[in-house]
Formats: C-alpha cells, structure tokens, sequence
C-alpha cells in the first residue's frame, strides 16, 4: 500500500521511515518548504521561558541562536525531543497542542519571573502569545522561519494520483493540507481523491480539505505523529 507523505522535510523522511516499519510504502512530496531565519532579532533579557509548537521553531532557534539555558515549554513530545536534540537543559512538554501548552505555562511557569517568548513560523494557527498575555502572562512573538508552499504540485505526487497508485495521504498541519488542496486544482486531478483517505493529525487540518472530494478523511486522536500513524493502521482496516 502507498502512502503520499506532504510534510516538510526533514520530518517528511521520519515520516517515510515509520512508514516502512509498518509494511507501508511511502511517497514523499512535501507541500512545504520550510525556510529557517538567519537572524532572530530578539532580547532575552528578562525572558523566562522560550515556547515552542513545532520541532521547526526549534531548529530554526538552533540554527539563528546559540542561547540554550533557557527553559523550552514544547507543545508535544517530538518538539521536545527536538528541543533536547538541539541542546536545550530544561525542557518540558504538554503533550498535546496548544491549549495543553497554554495550561502547562499556567501551572508551571511564574507570571512574575519575566517574558515567555513564542518561536513560531510566520504564518501560525491561533494566537499563544495572546492567550498567554489574557492569561496574565508577559508574552510576545519571533518569527523564526518561514513554510512556503511548493509553487506547483511534487512530480512524485501528480505521477502516484495520476496512475491511481495511492491508497492514504498524510497531512501534518492543516498549511501542508491547503496547499496540496490548491495544488491538485491547479493540476486538475481533484477527480483522483475520490478513492483516496486521507488522514490528518488534527480537525484543523481536516477543515482545510474539502472533504466531499475524498473518499473518507479520518483525524488523529491527538496532534501527534503516533497518533496519525494509529489512525493509518485503522484507516488501512475501516475506510
């Protein structure tokens, strides 16, 4: 069974990796390509904590930055490991998404102790840093890196849809699902999803599919890889 996978990389590779455990095939094509910043203007000076909700903002913090004593509040487990990876001392994860993050700041971190500071993409969905900042907190934003969508479909997706040789596509972020929405119109091979599931590590994601155009769209349990990867062995069973 092929299994298109749209992640950036380098996680689309992970993903292709797990993929292969499980007897599946992968087809990887990204939708996105994520573009880390060189430079990170930001004063740490009276920060706290850095918040991160993607192994992408902390590789691109890796990358611009070279300060790792401060504490990384992650949305989940992978962005932690990433956090840990990337030479971070302390580190903590919700385990969830990020209204698990915003009550894990809440519990664990002191509205008096100084700035949490956001490292995100420049296009995010939901606003941390104002929810932290209703919450009381001192909060603010930096954008470390950029998810820029392919400018036309992958050719190793347009060759599987075109010869019908999938059978699931993944999606990671509901970015990388409006993007291969669009870029399938622009192709003209919307017609090809109908014998297609598609499984989406969150509803975010699943809105940006219109749905009517797959044969089924099956959602994680939780925001996570494992979670998605669950949800592909129950779709390869219950379509």
């Amino acid at each position: 069974m092929k299994v298109l996978v749209t992640r950036a990389e380098p996680g689309a590779g992970r993903t292709a990796d797990a993929l292969r455990e499980r007897g599946l095939t992968p087809v990887i094509a990204p939708m996105l390509t994520i573009r880390p910043s060189t430079d990170i203007a930001l004063d740490l000076q009276g920060v706290q904590a850095l918040a991160f909700t993607s192994a992408n903002g902390v590789r691109a913090w890796a990358n611009a930055r070279s300060e790792r004593g401060l504490p990384a509040l992650c949305v989940g487990d992978a962005t932690a490991a990433a956090a840990r990876e990337a030479g971070f001392e302390t580190t903590l994860s919700a385990g969830g998404d990020v209204g698990d993050l915003i009550q894990l700041i809440r519990k664990r971190m002191n509205k008096a102790a100084g700035r949490i500071v956001h490292v995100r993409g420049s296009h995010v969905t939901g606003d941390l840093a104002g929810s932290l900042r209703d919450a009381g907190f001192a909060a603010e934003e930096a954008a470390a890196y950029e998810a820029v969508s392919a400018g036309r479909l992958p050719e190793a997706a347009r060759e599987a849809l075109e010869r019908k040789q999938l059978s699931l596509v993944l999606f990671h972020s509901s970015r990388a699902a409006a993007a291969f929405t669009a870029l399938v119109d622009d192709a003209d091979l919307t017609g090809r999803l109908s014998y297609l599931i598609a499984v989406t590590i969150s509803g975010q994601a699943a809105d940006s599919l219109i749905r009517s155009d797959w044969l089924a769209v099956k959602i994680a349990d939780t925001p996570d890889e494992a979670a998605l990867l669950d949800r592909v062995g129950a779709a390869r069973l219950d379509p």
